[in-house]
């Protein structure tokens, strides 16, 4: 019966990504949490030409210099790498022929694909004559990944041997070849993305293996390796345009893990989100808790509500945040029944965002009929003790115990009606 309720109060919260799956669009971290950047010289060369007529190779380092801010948490150069992209695109598209004959130059274009450039290049190179094998199985093979053509791709690129590849290049396709592989074969994904890690440290390559990594991980269970790239990551690229989906999809995975189920996995936790700064620690507990509501995971919810309450004041928004995922937990269990019901009838509804009053709304009426029919009685106001004394009394007896959960049981067709009236 909790998997039941649990699951359906979780259809409510919606808005997180399966680590999985695809790149999530960037989110940046709170601008308080990040320090000051200058502008220097990558952000100012996205507005000078000179370093785009220099050649495909010259314009192509100037884009890796913007993106390597990104990682560093430049919202500027984020809001200016689609401008520098599309410049670059033109200029590699009016290039002669003759500029193609030489390898680098083809090299550096399939890395501008690769690196958020687009497939117009490619197609125009794979039409051409006179490529060097390589280059041309490189340039077909990325053409297809970006393309969608993941069959295509993965003939052309699962098996290409990067040794002997200028980093750059090695590392763009390694990041290719990972995403094509990580659902069926994670294990040789992770060794993938440690070798891209290595060829570019510091660099947006180096944060985005290191983000892949740290799921393709938690995709094979393997907690404890988890657990030290989690923390490189927080420690290395904090401030990353990407790190605020990088904790949405890290609160995902913890879920995952059911760091609530003992002590060791819950120390995982903790000494991850140690990393942040206060405000931080609090927000990243407050998601892992709601997102275990959604996962069913009730001892994660509680510990992780409680950690968050801890660093709450207690009257701000995130403290009623707090309380209401902890509730949402209680409500499913007998024993927390009450207090849990109590607790979700005196929340202020105004300090809840507005995503979360859906929630509040289901769960009291998910609460109203868990306890009718635990008790046969329509739960009344919190002064009405009542169903306690009788839940209490119930929940003496074996015998008086048992008798209860076919009645909950029988709710559950009530309560999927009920939560689908409340789904906004």
């Amino acid at each position: 019966m909790r998997r039941i309720l649990l699951g359906a109060l979780g259809a409510l919260v919606t808005g997180l990504v399966d680590p999985a799956v695809a790149e999530p669009a960037p989110t940046a971290v709170p601008q308080a949490d990040r320090p000051a950047l200058p502008e220097s010289v990558p952000a100012r060369a996205a507005l000078d030409s000179q370093g785009l007529r220099a050649g495909p190779v010259a314009a192509v380092r100037t884009l890796q210099l913007l993106q390597d801010r990104v990682a560093s948490g430049s919202v500027a150069a984020h809001e200016g790498q689609p401008r520098l992209i599309a410049r670059i695109n033109v200029d590699l598209l009016a290039a002669a022929p003759e500029v193609w004959a030489d390898g680098h130059n083809v090299r550096a274009a399939i890395v501008f694909s690769l690196s958020g450039g687009g497939p117009a290049i490619l197609r125009r190179l794979t039409a051409l004559d006179g490529l060097g094998d390589r280059e041309a199985t490189l340039a077909r093979g990325a053409l297809a990944y970006i393309e969608g053509r993941d069959a295509d791709a993965n003939r052309l690129l699962r098996d290409f041997d990067t040794a002997g590849l200028p980093p750059t290049l090695a590392g763009a396709v390694g990041l290719a070849q990972a995403s094509l592989i990580v659902t069926e074969n994670p294990v040789r994904a992770i060794a993938l993305l440690d070798r891209v890690r290595l060829l570019l440290p510091g660099t947006l390559s180096e944060e985005g293996a290191l983000r892949r990594e740290v799921f393709a991980l938690g995709q094979i269970g393997d907690l404890h390796r988890f657990e030290a790239l989690a923390i490189q990551y927080l420690r290395r690229f904090p401030h990353s345009v990407y790190a605020g989906n990088f904790r949405q999809r890290l609160a995902y995975q913890l879920t995952q893990f059911d760091v609530g189920r003992d002590e060791a996995r819950f120390g995982a936790l903790n000494r991850i989100v140690n990393e942040l700064a206060a405000g931080s620690r609090r927000d990243l507990y407050l998601l892992i808790a709601r997102t275990a509501i959604q996962e069913g995971k009730t001892a994660s919810a509680r510990l992780a509500a409680d950690k968050a309450l801890a660093l709450c004041g207690p009257e701000s928004p995130e403290a009623a945040q707090g309380r209401l995922y902890r509730a949402a937990a209680e409500i499913v269990d007998l024993a927390t029944f009450e207090p849990g019901l109590r607790t979700l009838q005196a929340l202020d509804r105004s300090k809840l965002p507005a995503r979360d009053i859906p929630l509040l709304k289901t769960a009291l009426a998910t609460a109203e009929e868990i306890g009718r029919g635990l008790v046969g009685t329509r739960v009344g106001p919190v002064a009405d003790t009542a169903p306690s004394r009788q839940a209490q009394a119930a929940a003496d007896s074996t015998d008086g115990a048992a008798r209860l959960i076919p009645k909950a049981q029988a709710t559950i067709d009530q309560i999927d009606l009920l939560l689908q009236k409340a789904t906004p």
